[in-house]
């Protein structure tokens, strides 16, 4: 009994399931468009979707790196990508080392990912010696501070402060030189 009571309780769900689809077709097509000219849906064709239009990428060149001495936050354009980057000191990492803040202007009209700007370098020049010495970048639960670097596309139009921490005592950047991008800053970083 319970097995036809289920059979009749199943054939009456897919009947009902048919008489609805049935009701909202109207000659084959899903909407009432046909008559307007344009291109209706039938039950053959699926779904209708609008074309997304490729969304344009941010343009990168290899261009040598410009070196500049405008460390009073001057505004700086990068040759090779559409930034301007604005030097804005650097201080003691409360951990030990230096953070070097910088910041970043995207000038073009689709965002910058966060490896566009790639991994900057400090290079400083140790005591009298004229061999300059790369410090070691260190990461953000190193160097006592927030963040490093920027961790989220940074829209059109849009800019940040973004902070670098180095393994290096801010006493011996008097001669030294940060690159991020296509911009070196050289000269006292000390500031």
């Amino acid at each position: 009994m319970a097995l036809k009571l289920s059979r009749a309780v199943a054939l009456l769900a897919a009947l009902s399931l048919a008489a609805g689809t049935v009701a909202c077709a109207n000659d084959d097509t899903v909407d009432g468009d046909a008559a307007n000219g344009e291109n209706p849906i039938t039950p053959t064709t699926g779904v209708a979707t609008t074309a997304e239009a490729a969304e344009p990428e941010f343009e990168t060149r290899q261009v040598d790196p410009i070196v500049t001495d405008k460390i009073d936050g001057s505004p700086v354009d990068d040759p090779g990508m559409d930034l301007t980057f604005h030097w804005q000191g650097t201080t003691y990492a409360p951990n030990g080392g230096t953070v070097v803040t910088v910041a970043v202007a995207n000038n073009s009209k689709v965002p910058m990912p966060p490896e566009a700007l790639g991994q900057p370098t400090l290079r400083y020049s140790p005591g009298s010696s004229s061999d300059a010495t790369t410090a070691t970048p260190m990461s953000a639960e190193a160097a006592g501070i927030d963040e490093v670097g920027l961790d989220l596309p940074l829209g059109p139009g849009a800019t940040t402060n973004l902070h670098y921490a180095f393994d290096v005592s801010t006493g011996n950047i008097w001669d030294a030189e940060f690159t991020i991008a296509n911009v070196t800053f050289s000269g006292n970083l000390n500031n």
